[in-house]
Protein backbone atom coordinates (compact mmCIF):
# COMPACT_ATOMS: atom_id res chain seq x y z
CA UNK A 1 0.00 0.00 0.00
CA UNK A 2 1.10 3.58 -0.61
CA UNK A 3 2.54 6.18 1.73
CA UNK A 4 0.02 7.62 4.20
CA UNK A 5 -2.62 4.98 3.40
CA UNK A 6 -1.99 3.17 6.68
CA UNK A 7 -2.16 6.49 8.55
CA UNK A 8 -5.46 7.42 6.90
CA UNK A 9 -7.00 4.06 7.77
CA UNK A 10 -5.77 4.21 11.39
CA UNK A 11 -7.03 7.80 11.79
CA UNK A 12 -10.41 6.87 10.29
CA UNK A 13 -10.59 3.91 12.68
CA UNK A 14 -9.87 6.21 15.63
CA UNK A 15 -12.68 8.50 14.47
CA UNK A 16 -15.09 5.56 14.18
CA UNK A 17 -14.26 4.62 17.78
CA UNK A 18 -14.81 8.24 18.86
CA UNK A 19 -18.09 8.25 16.94
CA UNK A 20 -19.22 5.22 18.93
CA UNK A 21 -18.21 6.85 22.21
CA UNK A 22 -20.07 10.09 21.41
CA UNK A 23 -23.26 8.26 20.42
CA UNK A 24 -23.28 6.58 23.84
CA UNK A 25 -22.21 9.68 25.76
CA UNK A 26 -24.39 12.14 27.67
CA UNK A 27 -21.63 14.72 28.19
CA UNK A 28 -22.87 17.01 25.39
CA UNK A 29 -26.28 18.43 24.57
CA UNK A 30 -28.19 16.93 21.65
CA UNK A 31 -27.39 19.72 19.18
CA UNK A 32 -23.63 19.69 19.83
CA UNK A 33 -23.59 15.89 19.78
CA UNK A 34 -25.37 15.78 16.45
CA UNK A 35 -23.10 18.21 14.64
CA UNK A 36 -19.88 16.72 16.04
CA UNK A 37 -21.08 13.34 14.78
CA UNK A 38 -21.70 14.88 11.34
CA UNK A 39 -18.19 16.39 11.39
CA UNK A 40 -16.61 13.05 12.33
CA UNK A 41 -18.56 11.23 9.61
CA UNK A 42 -17.38 13.83 7.08
CA UNK A 43 -13.76 13.39 8.12
CA UNK A 44 -14.04 9.59 7.91
CA UNK A 45 -15.34 9.92 4.33
CA UNK A 46 -12.46 12.29 3.50
CA UNK A 47 -9.78 10.00 4.92
CA UNK A 48 -11.14 6.92 3.16
CA UNK A 49 -11.43 8.94 -0.07
CA UNK A 50 -7.74 9.76 0.27
CA UNK A 51 -7.12 6.01 0.35
CA UNK A 52 -9.26 5.76 -2.80
CA UNK A 53 -7.19 8.48 -4.48
CA UNK A 54 -3.94 6.64 -3.71
CA UNK A 55 -5.35 3.37 -5.00
CA UNK A 56 -6.72 5.01 -8.17
CA UNK A 57 -3.25 6.28 -9.05
CA UNK A 58 -1.66 2.93 -8.27
CA UNK A 59 -4.14 0.94 -10.40
CA UNK A 60 -4.87 3.70 -12.99
CA UNK A 61 -8.59 3.70 -12.27
CA UNK A 62 -10.08 6.93 -13.65
CA UNK A 63 -13.58 6.41 -12.18
CA UNK A 64 -12.21 5.80 -8.68
CA UNK A 65 -9.99 8.88 -9.04
CA UNK A 66 -12.96 11.15 -9.85
CA UNK A 67 -15.18 9.67 -7.12
CA UNK A 68 -12.44 9.95 -4.49
CA UNK A 69 -11.42 13.51 -5.32
CA UNK A 70 -14.99 14.74 -5.61
CA UNK A 71 -15.80 13.31 -2.17
CA UNK A 72 -12.68 14.92 -0.68
CA UNK A 73 -13.60 18.38 -1.95
CA UNK A 74 -17.30 17.89 -1.18
CA UNK A 75 -16.84 16.86 2.47
CA UNK A 76 -13.77 18.98 3.37
CA UNK A 77 -15.65 22.23 4.07
CA UNK A 78 -18.65 20.29 5.38
CA UNK A 79 -16.55 18.91 8.23
CA UNK A 80 -15.60 22.43 9.35
CA UNK A 81 -19.12 23.75 8.75
CA UNK A 82 -20.57 21.14 11.13
CA UNK A 83 -18.02 22.08 13.80
CA UNK A 84 -19.13 25.72 13.55
CA UNK A 85 -22.74 24.61 13.97
CA UNK A 86 -21.70 22.50 16.99
CA UNK A 87 -20.29 25.60 18.68
CA UNK A 88 -23.40 27.73 18.07
CA UNK A 89 -26.69 27.52 19.93
CA UNK A 90 -28.97 28.55 17.07
CA UNK A 91 -29.05 29.59 13.43
CA UNK A 92 -28.23 33.22 12.67
CA UNK A 93 -27.23 35.44 9.74
CA UNK A 94 -23.63 34.22 9.89
CA UNK A 95 -24.62 30.58 9.52
CA UNK A 96 -26.86 31.50 6.58
CA UNK A 97 -23.90 33.16 4.82
CA UNK A 98 -21.70 30.16 5.59
CA UNK A 99 -24.39 27.87 4.17
CA UNK A 100 -24.31 29.83 0.92
CA UNK A 101 -20.49 29.65 0.76
CA UNK A 102 -20.64 25.91 1.49
CA UNK A 103 -23.25 25.43 -1.25
CA UNK A 104 -20.96 27.16 -3.76
CA UNK A 105 -18.12 24.86 -2.73
CA UNK A 106 -20.36 21.79 -3.11
CA UNK A 107 -21.42 22.92 -6.61
CA UNK A 108 -17.79 23.40 -7.69
CA UNK A 109 -16.81 20.02 -6.21
CA UNK A 110 -19.63 18.14 -7.97
CA UNK A 111 -18.88 19.84 -11.30
CA UNK A 112 -15.09 19.41 -11.08
CA UNK A 113 -15.04 15.99 -12.85
CA UNK A 114 -16.32 17.86 -15.92
CA UNK A 115 -14.88 21.36 -15.46
CA UNK A 116 -11.60 20.72 -13.62
CA UNK A 117 -12.26 23.68 -11.32
CA UNK A 118 -11.11 22.04 -8.08
CA UNK A 119 -8.96 19.28 -9.54
CA UNK A 120 -7.94 17.60 -12.78
CA UNK A 121 -7.01 14.00 -13.54
CA UNK A 122 -4.42 13.38 -16.27
CA UNK A 123 -4.79 10.54 -18.80
CA UNK A 124 -2.36 8.44 -16.75
CA UNK A 125 -4.63 9.04 -13.67
CA UNK A 126 -2.48 11.54 -11.76
CA UNK A 127 -4.25 14.13 -9.62
CA UNK A 128 -3.43 17.84 -9.82
CA UNK A 129 -5.08 20.97 -8.42
CA UNK A 130 -7.50 23.03 -10.46
CA UNK A 131 -7.67 26.84 -10.82
CA UNK A 132 -10.31 27.21 -8.04
CA UNK A 133 -8.49 24.99 -5.55
CA UNK A 134 -7.73 27.91 -3.25
CA UNK A 135 -11.43 28.70 -2.82
CA UNK A 136 -11.54 25.51 -0.77
CA UNK A 137 -8.40 26.54 1.15
CA UNK A 138 -9.71 30.02 1.95
CA UNK A 139 -13.07 28.55 2.98
CA UNK A 140 -11.30 26.12 5.30
CA UNK A 141 -9.36 28.93 7.00
CA UNK A 142 -12.52 31.07 7.29
CA UNK A 143 -14.49 28.20 8.78
CA UNK A 144 -11.68 27.43 11.24
CA UNK A 145 -11.53 31.05 12.40
CA UNK A 146 -15.30 31.19 12.87
CA UNK A 147 -15.26 27.85 14.68
CA UNK A 148 -12.67 29.35 17.02
CA UNK A 149 -14.62 32.60 17.50
CA UNK A 150 -17.85 30.78 18.35
CA UNK A 151 -16.01 28.43 20.71
CA UNK A 152 -14.37 31.30 22.59
CA UNK A 153 -17.75 33.02 22.88
CA UNK A 154 -19.29 29.81 24.22
CA UNK A 155 -16.46 29.29 26.71
CA UNK A 156 -15.81 32.97 27.44
CA UNK A 157 -15.65 32.49 31.23
CA UNK A 158 -13.08 29.67 31.28
CA UNK A 159 -9.67 30.22 32.82
CA UNK A 160 -6.75 31.58 30.72
CA UNK A 161 -4.95 28.22 30.73
CA UNK A 162 -8.06 26.53 29.31
CA UNK A 163 -8.34 29.26 26.67
CA UNK A 164 -4.73 28.56 25.72
CA UNK A 165 -5.50 24.84 25.28
CA UNK A 166 -8.57 25.73 23.21
CA UNK A 167 -6.58 28.06 20.94
CA UNK A 168 -4.12 25.24 20.15
CA UNK A 169 -6.87 23.36 18.32
CA UNK A 170 -7.51 26.19 15.87
CA UNK A 171 -3.81 26.99 15.45
CA UNK A 172 -3.18 23.34 14.51
CA UNK A 173 -6.02 23.27 12.00
CA UNK A 174 -5.18 26.64 10.40
CA UNK A 175 -1.47 25.78 10.15
CA UNK A 176 -2.24 22.45 8.48
CA UNK A 177 -4.47 24.16 5.88
CA UNK A 178 -1.78 26.76 5.06
CA UNK A 179 1.01 24.15 4.83
CA UNK A 180 -1.16 21.91 2.65
CA UNK A 181 -1.90 24.87 0.40
CA UNK A 182 1.76 25.77 -0.02
CA UNK A 183 3.07 22.22 -0.37
CA UNK A 184 0.70 19.90 -2.22
CA UNK A 185 2.86 16.86 -1.50
CA UNK A 186 2.25 17.19 2.27
CA UNK A 187 -0.76 15.05 3.17
CA UNK A 188 -1.48 16.39 6.64
CA UNK A 189 -4.56 18.58 6.52
CA UNK A 190 -7.22 15.93 7.06
CA UNK A 191 -5.15 13.99 9.56
CA UNK A 192 -4.78 17.22 11.56
CA UNK A 193 -8.48 17.90 11.02
CA UNK A 194 -9.35 14.51 12.49
CA UNK A 195 -7.12 15.09 15.51
CA UNK A 196 -8.62 18.58 15.93
CA UNK A 197 -12.06 17.00 16.28
CA UNK A 198 -10.76 14.46 18.79
CA UNK A 199 -9.01 17.13 20.87
CA UNK A 200 -12.06 19.43 20.67
CA UNK A 201 -14.35 16.66 21.97
CA UNK A 202 -11.92 15.87 24.80
CA UNK A 203 -11.68 19.59 25.63
CA UNK A 204 -15.46 20.13 25.63
CA UNK A 205 -16.14 17.15 27.89
CA UNK A 206 -13.40 18.36 30.26
CA UNK A 207 -14.85 21.89 30.29
CA UNK A 208 -18.37 20.61 30.94
CA UNK A 209 -16.97 18.79 33.96
CA UNK A 210 -15.70 22.07 35.44
CA UNK A 211 -18.00 24.77 34.05
CA UNK A 212 -21.75 25.25 34.13
CA UNK A 213 -23.25 24.47 30.71
CA UNK A 214 -25.88 27.20 30.73
CA UNK A 215 -23.93 30.15 32.14
CA UNK A 216 -20.36 29.15 31.27
CA UNK A 217 -18.98 29.99 34.73
CA UNK A 218 -17.40 27.52 37.18
CA UNK A 219 -19.87 24.91 38.42
CA UNK A 220 -20.56 23.32 41.78
CA UNK A 221 -18.18 20.41 41.11
CA UNK A 222 -15.37 22.87 40.45
CA UNK A 223 -16.31 24.74 43.62
CA UNK A 224 -16.22 21.54 45.68
CA UNK A 225 -12.82 20.64 44.25
CA UNK A 226 -11.55 24.07 45.31
CA UNK A 227 -12.70 23.38 48.86
CA UNK A 228 -11.09 19.94 48.83
CA UNK A 229 -7.81 21.36 47.54
CA UNK A 230 -8.07 24.23 50.01
CA UNK A 231 -6.89 26.73 47.38
CA UNK A 232 -8.12 29.68 49.40
CA UNK A 233 -6.31 29.75 52.73
CA UNK A 234 -5.71 33.29 53.96
CA UNK A 235 -6.09 36.32 51.72
CA UNK A 236 -9.66 36.14 50.45
CA UNK A 237 -13.24 37.25 50.99
CA UNK A 238 -16.56 35.67 50.05
CA UNK A 239 -19.76 37.13 48.62
CA UNK A 240 -22.79 34.85 48.52
CA UNK A 241 -25.43 35.85 45.96
CA UNK A 242 -28.93 34.49 45.40
CA UNK A 243 -31.25 35.86 42.73
CA UNK A 244 -34.63 37.15 43.91
CA UNK A 245 -37.86 35.79 42.47
CA UNK A 246 -36.65 33.06 40.12
CA UNK A 247 -39.51 30.69 40.98
CA UNK A 248 -42.06 33.41 40.34
CA UNK A 249 -40.51 34.26 36.99
CA UNK A 250 -40.53 30.57 36.00
CA UNK A 251 -44.20 30.26 37.00
CA UNK A 252 -45.27 33.52 35.34
CA UNK A 253 -43.18 33.66 32.19
CA UNK A 254 -41.87 30.11 31.73
CA UNK A 255 -38.53 28.42 32.29
CA UNK A 256 -36.99 29.86 29.11
CA UNK A 257 -37.37 33.36 30.56
CA UNK A 258 -36.15 32.01 33.89
CA UNK A 259 -33.00 30.75 32.19
CA UNK A 260 -32.49 34.15 30.60
CA UNK A 261 -32.95 35.72 34.02
CA UNK A 262 -30.13 33.52 35.41
CA UNK A 263 -27.89 34.48 32.48
CA UNK A 264 -28.52 38.19 33.17
CA UNK A 265 -27.66 37.75 36.85
CA UNK A 266 -24.54 35.76 35.94
CA UNK A 267 -23.36 38.43 33.51
CA UNK A 268 -23.92 41.19 36.09
CA UNK A 269 -21.90 39.31 38.71
CA UNK A 270 -19.02 38.38 36.38
CA UNK A 271 -18.83 41.96 35.12
CA UNK A 272 -18.65 43.31 38.67
CA UNK A 273 -16.02 40.81 39.85
CA UNK A 274 -13.76 41.11 36.79
CA UNK A 275 -10.27 39.78 37.50
CA UNK A 276 -10.60 40.27 41.24
CA UNK A 277 -11.89 36.78 41.94
CA UNK A 278 -13.81 33.70 40.82
CA UNK A 279 -17.55 33.11 40.41
CA UNK A 280 -19.16 29.71 40.97
CA UNK A 281 -22.74 28.71 40.24
CA UNK A 282 -23.55 26.30 43.07
CA UNK A 283 -27.30 25.98 42.50
CA UNK A 284 -30.12 27.13 40.22
CA UNK A 285 -29.86 30.80 41.19
CA UNK A 286 -27.12 30.58 43.83
CA UNK A 287 -23.58 31.89 43.39
CA UNK A 288 -20.42 31.86 45.47
CA UNK A 289 -17.97 34.67 44.69
CA UNK A 290 -14.45 34.36 46.06
CA UNK A 291 -12.51 37.64 46.03
CA UNK A 292 -8.72 37.38 46.14
CA UNK A 293 -8.43 40.14 48.72
CA UNK A 294 -9.39 41.04 52.28
CA UNK A 295 -9.74 44.72 51.39
CA UNK A 296 -13.22 45.55 52.70
CA UNK A 297 -13.56 48.60 50.47
CA UNK A 298 -12.85 46.51 47.35
CA UNK A 299 -15.33 43.82 48.38
CA UNK A 300 -18.00 46.43 49.16
CA UNK A 301 -17.42 48.06 45.76
CA UNK A 302 -17.82 44.73 43.97
CA UNK A 303 -21.00 44.02 45.91
CA UNK A 304 -22.35 47.48 45.04
CA UNK A 305 -21.44 46.97 41.37
CA UNK A 306 -23.38 43.70 41.31
CA UNK A 307 -26.55 45.48 42.47
CA UNK A 308 -25.88 48.40 40.14
CA UNK A 309 -25.46 46.12 37.12
CA UNK A 310 -28.66 44.26 37.97
CA UNK A 311 -30.57 47.51 38.49
CA UNK A 312 -29.49 48.76 35.06
CA UNK A 313 -31.01 45.66 33.47
CA UNK A 314 -34.44 46.40 34.92
CA UNK A 315 -35.25 48.97 32.25
CA UNK A 316 -35.11 46.24 29.61
CA UNK A 317 -37.64 43.86 31.20
CA UNK A 318 -41.09 43.97 32.73
CA UNK A 319 -40.02 41.81 35.66
CA UNK A 320 -37.65 42.87 38.42
CA UNK A 321 -34.03 41.72 38.29
CA UNK A 322 -32.26 41.72 41.65
CA UNK A 323 -30.27 39.53 44.00
CA UNK A 324 -29.61 39.21 47.71
CA UNK A 325 -25.96 39.16 48.77
CA UNK A 326 -23.91 38.53 51.88
CA UNK A 327 -20.25 39.41 52.56
CA UNK A 328 -17.68 37.75 54.80
CA UNK A 329 -14.02 38.70 55.12
CA UNK A 330 -11.91 35.64 55.92
CA UNK A 331 -10.37 35.38 59.36
CA UNK A 332 -7.16 33.41 59.95
CA UNK A 333 -8.79 31.49 62.82
CA UNK A 334 -11.52 29.93 60.63
CA UNK A 335 -11.76 27.47 57.77
CA UNK A 336 -12.75 28.36 54.21
CA UNK A 337 -16.14 26.72 54.78
CA UNK A 338 -16.68 28.79 57.91
CA UNK A 339 -16.21 32.01 55.95
CA UNK A 340 -18.71 30.77 53.35
CA UNK A 341 -21.23 29.97 56.08
CA UNK A 342 -20.95 33.50 57.50
CA UNK A 343 -21.48 35.01 54.06
CA UNK A 344 -24.41 32.66 53.45
CA UNK A 345 -26.05 33.66 56.73
CA UNK A 346 -25.76 37.36 55.87
CA UNK A 347 -27.13 36.70 52.39
CA UNK A 348 -30.26 35.08 53.86
CA UNK A 349 -30.66 37.99 56.27
CA UNK A 350 -30.50 40.31 53.26
CA UNK A 351 -33.06 38.17 51.39
CA UNK A 352 -35.47 38.23 54.34
CA UNK A 353 -35.13 42.02 54.47
CA UNK A 354 -35.86 42.18 50.72
CA UNK A 355 -39.10 40.19 51.01
CA UNK A 356 -40.14 42.12 54.11
CA UNK A 357 -39.45 45.42 52.36
CA UNK A 358 -41.22 44.56 49.09
CA UNK A 359 -44.07 42.61 50.65
CA UNK A 360 -43.63 39.79 48.15
CA UNK A 361 -44.20 36.12 48.82
CA UNK A 362 -41.29 33.91 47.79
CA UNK A 363 -43.67 31.39 46.30
CA UNK A 364 -45.48 33.86 44.02
CA UNK A 365 -44.53 36.62 41.67
CA UNK A 366 -46.21 39.75 40.37
CA UNK A 367 -45.40 41.78 37.29
CA UNK A 368 -43.93 45.15 38.17
CA UNK A 369 -46.83 46.91 36.46
CA UNK A 370 -49.23 45.27 38.89
CA UNK A 371 -47.26 46.13 42.04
Amino acid sequence: MLDFTYIYILTATALIILLTIIRRSNHLDERKNQFIIFAIFSDIVILLSYVGRDLSEQFSNMLLAHISNTLIYLFAPLSMFFLIMASTKKHNKVTIILTVLESISAFIALSSPFTGWFYTISPNVVYSRGPLYFYNEILGILFTILWGVHSFIEFRYIEPIDKFYLSEIFILQTASIIIQGLYSSYKIIYICGAFSIMIYYAFVTEVYGKYDRMTGIRNNSYYRSVIMRNLYTENFSVIMADANGLKGINDTYGHDVGDKFILIVTSAIVKAVGKNGSVYRTGGDEFVIVIKSKDRSLVDRIDADIHKNLSEENKNYEFEISASTGIAIHSEIELFTDTVKRADKKMYENKNEYYARTGKDRRTYQRRAEE
